[in-house]
């Protein structure tokens, strides 16, 4: 996501062409968050009232983010933004992660919780300035990585009729995903490339069983 900040007035804005102030965003949590991050400074352009500016090479970027701002620790924070681009392209690149042992403890049973997020830049002497508050909605997540589909909702063996009317057997995972499929006594083995299952058969040479794969079915 790009964010732009306008440094001098502590403030966010929607972007270079928008005067709108951005107050606070809608995160997820678990989400890892890519963010470019625009410091701008203001201009007399009436089309364009924002220009992309740079942080002196001796400075750096913090971002941290508390449910309480008298909290000890940060629930999740960045300090490693690295430049990038040049002219209306010269941003700060970092990912926020929202997959923090804090921040899911801070949560706890709730859907949501509110925080406040800052950035700062800090000086050569460790001085931070011109620091920028907004607040952050992060919501729970809805797939949090150890979810799956129930295998109640896809059965592991099914049986049904294909479009050739023929009676067939096909096994399901558990995200409903087909991965086994027999017909005619044969089993099929599915090709990626062509996404096509391929009847494995066997013809007789020299009295002799010789495996064979027949004509590709898309199901």
């Amino acid at each position: 996501m790009n964010i732009y900040w306008w440094k001098d007035d502590q403030q966010l804005v929607a972007g270079l062409y928008s005067e709108s102030k951005v107050t606070g965003y809608d995160w997820v949590l678990r989400d890892t968050i890519p963010v470019n991050l625009y410091v701008v400074e203001s201009q007399s352009n009436i089309n364009q009232p924002y220009a992309v500016t740079a942080i002196a090479g001796s400075e750096s970027i913090e971002f941290g983010a508390k449910e309480n701002r008298s909290d000890a620790a940060f629930l999740f924070s960045q300090d490693t933004w690295t430049p990038t681009g040049s002219g209306d392209s010269q941003r700060y690149v970092a990912e926020i992660s929202l997959n923090t042992a804090e921040l899911i403890a801070a949560i706890g049973s709730n859907d949501t919780i509110d925080v406040f997020g800052e950035f700062t830049i800090v000086q050569a002497d460790g001085d931070n300035v011109l620091s920028t508050q907004f607040t952050i909605e992060v919501t729970r997540d809805i797939i949090s990585g150890s979810d799956r589909v129930p295998t109640t909702e896809y059965p592991v063996i099914q049986q049904y009729t294909d479009d050739n009317d023929r009676r067939c057997v096909r096994i399901v995972n558990s995200n409903g995903r087909q991965v086994g499929l027999w017909k005619n006594g044969c089993p099929y083995v599915y090709e990626p490339s062509t996404q096509l299952w391929y009847p494995l058969t066997a013809t007789i040479q020299d009295g002799q069983p010789t495996p064979a794969f027949g004509a590709g079915e898309s199901s």
